[in-house]
């Protein structure tokens, strides 16, 4: 075994934490939306594609729920959303991330980017 994996520290529990809640599906799309400003449901809905209003609905209460969005009193009413000062403070995190994605990431999932030849493959059975 390599001794480099044994002395490897263990994750930190805060920083997993912290990616569990900003990495769920369509959190951190909903908290770059909210960087522009206070932002209404509706808003939110058509700046992220494919985002469906009963899963809108579940994000913005867990984000609530976390103290990094909050309703907006001066919103003019339900609907409207913005950043606390925690969810502000990830923004340096989410320029990063814009810009690795920017970098590295593909629009396409990379199971479609694998020639069609190759994703109709099956395995040969076994005898």
């Amino acid at each position: 075994m390599d001794r480099r994996c044994e002395q490897r520290e263990p994750v930190c529990q805060r920083y997993q934490r912290a990616a569990e809640i900003v990495g769920r599906r369509w959190s951190a799309a909903v908290i770059r939306v909210a960087f522009d400003g206070p932002v209404r449901f509706s808003e939110i809905r058509s700046a992220v594609e494919g985002l469906s209003a009963r899963l809108l609905t579940e994000r913005l209460r867990e984000l609530e729920e976390e103290g990094i969005i909050e309703r907006d009193p001066a919103g003019g009413g339900a609907g409207a959303y913005r950043l606390t000062a925690k969810g502000r403070a990830l923004w340096q995190v989410v320029r990063e991330l814009e810009a690795w994605a920017q970098a590295w990431a593909s629009q396409e999932p990379a199971a479609a980017r694998r020639p069609e030849a190759e994703r109709r493959q099956t395995p040969a059975p076994r005898e």
